[in-house]
């Protein structure tokens, strides 16, 4: 049985390598530099952006889930890289920022790797940013990859191990 060549199929999936590369080496420079995770990388850069942000207001920026967010943050915080305080105006919220030690990570650091892919997306005209959002989305479907969880890229909450292909 003879196997056509399928050329978008090569070009889809040699993209998606490069992409995982990209993003794989990028994760293990920050580990093995900072010491720090990409997904703390880029809370990191969130937050520098904008001082006193709630958990709520950072999963926003990082385009991610409320929990996924507070786990990074409670990684930092326990470096001692993001402190949490009380919002003087509305006592039942918690207010994030970095800390002097944070500061000084973040200005050693290179780029989120985050920060680039957004930002050469963002370059797309609209209609070719829906359509690889759509393709992307539909390709995960029929893969059988559409309820897989879309955490923070390359972080591993403590405590948990990637044991399944659906934890990856």
């Amino acid at each position: 049985m003879r196997v056509e060549p399928q050329p978008d199929v090569s070009r889809a999936i040699n993209a998606l390598r490069r992409m995982v590369r990209g993003l794989r080496s990028s994760a293990e420079s920050a580990e093995r530099e900072l010491r720090v995770s990409a997904a703390q990388l880029f809370v990191l850069s969130e937050l520098s952006q904008l001082a006193d942000q709630s958990v709520k207001d950072l999963a926003a920026r990082t385009m991610t889930t409320h929990s996924t967010v507070s786990e990074v943050v409670i990684q930092l915080i326990a470096k001692g890289l993001v402190a949490r305080t009380t919002d003087a105006s509305d006592g039942r919220r918690a207010l994030l920022r970095l800390t002097r030690q944070g500061g000084s990570l973040l200005k050693k650091s290179p780029r989120a790797i985050q920060e680039d892919l957004i930002e050469g997306f963002g370059t797309l005209r609209p209609s070719v940013r829906r359509g690889l959002a759509t393709g992307l989305e539909k390709w995960l479907e029929a893969s059988g990859l559409g309820d897989v969880p879309a955490t923070m890229l390359f972080d591993k909450p403590a405590g948990r191990k990637d044991s399944s292909r659906a934890s990856k």
